[in-house]
């Protein structure tokens, strides 16, 4: 890209990167999202029988991942004949969502050498992201009620326990491993609830304790492991009154 002529292109060096790597991730992206349609799990075959008796059955369909394949696929396909027809090239590749998109970032300079491709990267990034959030939705917070909440900090449960539900609660308590526990353990900022217990039982602490401890006693982070720009989105939004 640094012999070609910035003068020539009506996108920047910079985007034409970016876009470069956006399309590079539409392969893999489609895949996921042809699962998403079918109602598919990667974890997985698909189970297409639900029973010796019940015949062949249908899998279920998304309308909504239906909907943003076929935007994102229109989408590539509109700009890839913008340039065929402004360059005259003849396109040989094949017809799929991710043969479009890597034809796009072979021809990436011919498509920037195109009027009017100033608005691609916009286009199949807004395209790109709506799969995602089909794809990756974000996690469901959690609500929940005052009293819920106090409850459950005068709940007993085993450092594991605590670290899983300190998880789901996100920040400023995300951080609450079972090492983490360990560690206000070992500083006597907090004990396990006395016994007596079952032989192999695990320590039992109180939530409410645990969870303030961590928060008056700092933790120590690595700089090069937190972003400058990361940001936390709690999963737990309290809220006054019993919810449903």
């Amino acid at each position: 890209m640094s012999e070609i002529d910035p003068d020539q292109l009506y996108i920047d060096v910079p985007a034409l990167r970016e876009l470069v790597a956006l399309l590079g991730g539409i392969p893999d992206l489609a895949e996921d999202l042809e699962d998403a349609v079918a109602g598919r799990v990667r974890l997985g075959a698909a189970n297409t029988r639900l029973s010796a008796r019940s015949g062949d059955q249908p899998l279920p369909f998304s309308v909504g991942a239906a909907a943003a394949r076929d935007h994102l696929h229109a989408v590539l396909v509109s700009w890839v004949r913008l340039v065929c027809e402004q360059r005259a090239i003849d396109y040989a590749g094949g017809t799929s969502t991710p043969d479009l998109a890597r034809w796009l970032a072979a021809k990436v300079i011919a498509l920037a050498m195109t009027e009017g491709a100033d608005t691609a990267p916009a286009e199949i990034r807004a395209a790109v992201v709506a799969v995602e959030r089909i794809v990756c939705p974000p996690p469901t917070p959690i609500v929940v009620s005052v009293d819920a909440l106090e409850s459950a900090r005068r709940a007993r449960l085993s450092a594991s326990g605590i670290a899983t539900l300190a998880k789901e609660l996100g920040e400023p308590v995300r951080a609450v491993t079972v090492r983490r526990i360990q560690t206000l353990r070992d500083a006597g900022r907090v004990a396990p609830v006395p016994g007596p217990w079952a032989k192999d039982w695990p320590e039992q602490f109180i939530v409410g304790e645990v969870l303030d401890a961590h928060l008056a006693f700092p933790v120590r982070r690595r700089k090069s492991t937190v972003s400058r720009n990361e940001v936390h989105q709690p999963l737990l939004r309290v809220v006054d009154g019993a919810t449903d």
